[in-house]
């Protein structure tokens, strides 16, 4: 049987630092997390954000590995965490073996979506493939996401992204909600631009 912890955070608190082991599983039970790292001139870089029911553990089954980036709270977080010892022990269970096998094959998949939404050269294209990304990974109406953070999700200046953001607003395909909250209203238009 698996044990696990639940730990809440506070927003802006980190649930790990770049450097620390990988010593467990983190599920996300509520909240948001994003994964974040610094270059040399000291710009973010987001490599993920992560919301209800996600799972943080690449590296865990590599012997001695540690974080490449920080998990930090984007809002008020409550995180269950599962010892590597205790993961080990029960993939010895081909059933769990499988769904374990499955898992890893979705962050795979979650991977490989970002990238791709990274290798876009044209901003609009890329902002909207972002947005669009972001709202299938959510089941609420809202994508909550502060400027800087999409901003350092698809690597671009937040100038930059606000403008952008401001044109889609204008052309109908979003509607800002609120201080940070981003409502997708014509899916196939921000499609059609993510795809062209």
């Amino acid at each position: 049987m698996l044990r696990s912890a639940h730990k809440s955070f506070e927003k802006d608190e980190f649930i790990f630092r770049e450097g620390e082991p990988v010593d467990s599983v983190m599920i996300i039970k509520s909240g948001q997390v994003k994964l974040n790292t610094y270059d040399a001139e000291g710009r973010e870089k987001i490599i993920g954000i992560f919301s209800d029911s996600d799972t943080i553990w690449e590296g865990m089954f590599v012997k001695g590995s540690r974080y490449p980036y920080s998990g930090v709270c984007l809002a008020p977080t409550t995180v269950c965490r599962i010892r590597r010892s205790d993961v080990e022990e029960a993939v010895s269970n081909p059933h769990v073996a499988l769904k374990v096998i499955s898992m890893l094959s979705l962050k795979l998949h979650d991977a490989n979506e970002r990238n791709m939404i990274l290798s876009v050269n044209e901003p609009t294209a890329r902002i909207a493939a972002f947005l669009i990304y972001r709202d299938k990974r959510s089941s609420a109406p809202v994508i909550k996401l502060r400027l800087d953070d999409i901003a350092g999700s698809v690597g671009l200046r937040p100038e930059t992204v606000s403008r952008y953001l401001r044109k889609m607003a204008r052309e109908g395909w979003i509607e800002k909600v609120g201080q940070s909250g981003i409502r997708l209203l014509n899916f196939e238009a921000l499609n059609r631009i993510a795809t062209e």
